[in-house]
């Protein structure tokens, strides 16, 4: 047994999740990784994903993020999440519609609704890590 360190969530609405767990993997911007017990201190960015949590009595449990922070020393571990949802509060049709008018956006399809590339990109990518969770169920 690897022994388990405290999980906090946050968004700037809400705590969403804070816990002791086993092990947590996260969505960092070069690529995911792993946190144990005992971890080395590290601060890292997170890009939209999928964070995936082993807690206590080593239950799966997953969430999706916007992106954000990590930070862990000391057995302590924070994520500050732009957003953070569990598979139960994603609204499938909001989802839906966000990734269609994400790629309709992209496409130069909306007439007078102009977004910026980078922000169609997000907002696809966060809509297709929030469809990609609620069909891992």
């Amino acid at each position: 047994m690897a022994g388990t360190f405290s999980l906090q969530i946050v968004t700037p609405e809400r705590e969403v999740y804070s816990s002791q767990v086993e092990s947590v993997t996260l969505p960092g911007m070069q690529s995911h990784f792993g946190v144990l017990r005992n971890h080395a201190p590290l601060i890292a960015a997170l890009e939209p994903g999928i964070v995936k949590i082993v807690d206590a009595e080593l239950k799966d449990v997953k969430l999706a993020i916007g992106g954000g922070f990590f930070q862990v020393a000391k057995n302590v571990a924070i994520l500050l999440a732009d957003s953070a949802e569990f598979p139960h509060e994603i609204n499938v049709d909001r989802a839906k519609e966000s990734e269609s008018l994400a790629r309709r956006s992209l496409d130069g399809e909306l007439e007078g609704e102009h977004i910026a590339r980078e922000q169609a990109e997000a907002a696809l990518k966060r809509a297709r890590v929030r469809m990609r969770l609620v069909n891992q169920k």
